[in-house]
C-alpha cells in the first residue's frame, strides 16, 4: 500500500507530485511534436523515447490513483486533487478508463471536479472503442504527403455539438480547433461529414 495514514492532507501531497509528473512529461512531449510538425526530424528518435518514457509514468501513476480510491472517493481533498485522480484516469489505459467513468461522474454529480470532466473522459473512450464521440472533445493527428494534420473525433450529432460543450463550460467548436491549432502548431479541422471510416 501506497499510505502509512490515509488523511486528505497525505493524498493531497501525494496528488501533487503525481500531477507534476504528469504535467512536466507531456509539456516536454508537445514541444517535441511541436518541433518535428515543423520539419524537425532529427527529432522523431527523443519523440518517441519519451513517448515511451511518458507512457510509464502513465503506468505507474494509475496504480496510485487506484490505491487512493480503493475505499471510495476520499473526502476533503482539495479541488486540485480531484482534479489529478480525473487526470491520471483520463490518461490511463482503456480498460481503467471504463473502469473508472462511473467514478468521474459521481465526482462530476457531487461537482468536486469541473463540469467537463466527464464528457472528456466519455469521448476518450468512445473514440478509443471506435465510435464517434458525443462532446467534441477528441482529436486525433493523421500524417499525409508529410503534414501532420489534426481532426475532430468524428461525433454523434453534430447539429446539437455547441450546445451540448457550451452546457459544460467548454468553447464552441470553431473557438476549441483554433485554440488546439495554436497550442500545437498544427492545423486542426473539424469536418462534421467525415465519418469514422474516412478517419
Amino acid at each position: 500500500m501506497f499510505y502509512s495514514c490515509s488523511t486528505s492532507h497525505r493524498i493531497d501531497t501525494t496528488l501533487v507530485k503525481v500531477y507534476e509528473k504528469d504535467q512536466n512529461i507531456r509539456k516536454a512531449a508537445m514541444e517535441l511534436t511541436r518541433s518535428v510538425s515543423q520539419g524537425n526530424n532529427m527529432l522523431v528518435d527523443s519523440l518517441v523515447k519519451i513517448t515511451n518514457e511518458m507512457n510509464q509514468i502513465d503506468e505507474e501513476n494509475i496504480i496510485i490513483v487506484e490505491d487512493i480510491l480503493k475505499n471510495g472517493i476520499p473526502e476533503k481533498l482539495s479541488k486540485q486533487s480531484y482534479e489529478t485522480i480525473w487526470l491520471v484516469i483520463d490518461h490511463a489505459s482503456l480498460e481503467k478508463q471504463e473502469k473508472y467513468l462511473p467514478i468521474i461522474e459521481e465526482m462530476n454529480s457531487r461537482e468536486i471536479l469541473s463540469k467537463n470532466r466527464y464528457a472528456i473522459l466519455y469521448d476518450r473512450i468512445a473514440m478509443k472503442r471506435n465510435r464517434p464521440q458525443r462532446y467534441g472533445t477528441q482529436t486525433i493527428q493523421i500524417v499525409s504527403d508529410n503534414t501532420i494534420q489534426n481532426y475532430v473525433w468524428p461525433v454523434e450529432n453534430p447539429d446539437i455539438l455547441d450546445s451540448l460543450r457550451i452546457s459544460l463550460n467548454l468553447n464552441s467548436i470553431a473557438e476549441y480547433i483554433k485554440i488546439i491549432s495554436e497550442k500545437t502548431g498544427i492545423q486542426t479541422i473539424y469536418n462534421p461529414e467525415i465519418s469514422i471510416e474516412d478517419i
